[in-house]
C-alpha cells in the first residue's frame, strides 16, 4: 500500500503529468511506502520497517515523478496475526470398548472407575452429615482385638433426648477405647463422655462454622478420588504401553486417549457430587 503526506501529494499533483500521475495511482496496490525525506522526520516502529534509497529501488526506473519529488520509499512487512485458538478442546477418539479389549481390560478398569466413585458417594453419606443420626453411628468401624466391626455388634445404641446419645459397651468393655476414637474420628463433630461402660455423645447445635467444615471436607474428600482416579487411569495407560508391537501404533495411541476420556468423566461426576453436597451443607436451615 502507497501513502503519501498531504504535502507531498500537492507537490506531486503540481510537478507530475497526467501519465506519472496515473502511474502514482496505479501503484497504490504496491506495498511500498513513499515518505519525505526530511531529516526532521523520524520514522516509528523501526523495528518493523527498514528503509530502501530510491536509487536502489526498480522504481525509479519506473516512475520518473518520485525522483524530482525527493522521496525514499519505505518497504512495510506485514506479520500475520495469530490464529484463534479459541474452541480447540482436547483430542477425543471414537473407539468401542470391543476395541479397546484388544489392548485393555475394559470392565476391570471401568468397574474400578465406577467403585471409587461409590467409595466417595458412601463417604459423603457417613462422614459428611448435618445431623447426627442413630443410623450414623451404628455403622462406625470399630477395632477390636486386631479385628474391625460395626459399632451396633459390639455395642447398644440409643437415644436419651434429641440431644443424647446413649452407647452401652456393657458386653465388650475392652472395646470402649477402640468406640471413643471411632466417634472422635467420624468427622461429624462429636465429642463422647465415658462413664463406667457407657458413653454419652451430645450432640453438637449445627453452626455456620460447623457447615464451612464439613464443605471443605467434602472437596478435600473430592480431591482425593480424583488423585485414585488418575492412578487407576495411569495404572491403565501403562499396561496399554506394554503392548508396543503387539497392536498396530495408531490403536495404541487411541486406546491412551480412550482411557484418559473414561477417567475424566468419572472426574466430572466426582465434581458434580462435591458441588452437589457443598450446596447441601450449606444451605441455610
Amino acid at each position: 500500500m502507497l501513502a503519501f503526506s498531504r504535502t507531498a501529494l500537492s507537490t506531486l499533483g503540481k510537478q507530475a503529468t497526467t501519465p506519472q500521475r496515473l502511474i502514482g495511482c496505479r501503484m497504490l496496490s504496491t506495498s511500498f511506502i513513499a515518505m519525505p525525506t526530511d531529516k526532521n522526520v523520524q520514522l516509528q516502529n523501526s523495528s518493523h520497517s527498514s528503509l530502501t534509497p530510491l536509487r536502489q529501488s526498480g522504481l525509479r526506473r519506473t516512475s520518473p515523478f518520485l525522483q524530482s519529488s525527493g522521496m525514499v520509499l519505505c518497504q512495510i512487512r506485514n506479520y500475520a496475526k495469530g490464529k484463534d485458538k479459541k474452541g480447540k478442546g482436547k483430542q477425543k477418539v471414537h473407539l468401542s470398548d470391543r476395541e479397546m479389549e484388544e489392548v485393555v481390560n475394559v470392565e476391570q478398569m471401568r468397574n474400578q472407575y465406577a467403585q471409587t466413585l461409590e467409595n466417595l458417594k458412601q463417604e459423603y453419606i457417613k462422614n459428611l452429615s448435618l445431623r447426627t443420626a442413630v443410623g450414623s453411628i451404628e455403622t462406625l468401624p470399630v477395632e477390636l482385638e486386631g479385628d474391625e466391626y460395626p459399632l451396633n455388634e459390639i455395642a447398644q445404641i440409643s437415644r436419651k433426648s434429641p440431644q443424647m446419645l446413649l452407647i452401652n459397651a456393657a458386653a465388650f468393655p475392652q472395646a470402649l477405647p477402640g468406640i471413643i476414637g471411632a466417634i472422635k474420628q467420624s468427622g461429624m463433630n462429636l465429642n463422647p463422655q465415658q462413664e463406667g461402660t457407657t458413653i454419652y455423645v451430645p450432640i453438637p447445635k449445627v453452626t455456620k462454622e460447623h457447615r464451612e467444615n464439613l464443605a471443605k471436607s467434602a472437596k478435600t474428600l473430592c480431591n482425593r478420588c480424583k488423585e485414585q482416579l488418575r492412578d487407576i487411569q495411569n495404572r491403565f495407560i501403562r499396561k496399554a504401553k506394554s503392548k508396543d508391537g503387539e497392536v498396530s501404533e495408531d490403536l495404541l495411541h487411541d486406546v491412551q486417549i480412550k482411557i484418559r476420556e473414561i477417567a475424566e468423566s468419572y472426574m466430572q461426576e466426582a465434581e458434580k457430587m462435591m458441588t452437589a453436597k457443598q450446596k447441601e451443607l450449606l444451605k441455610s436451615s
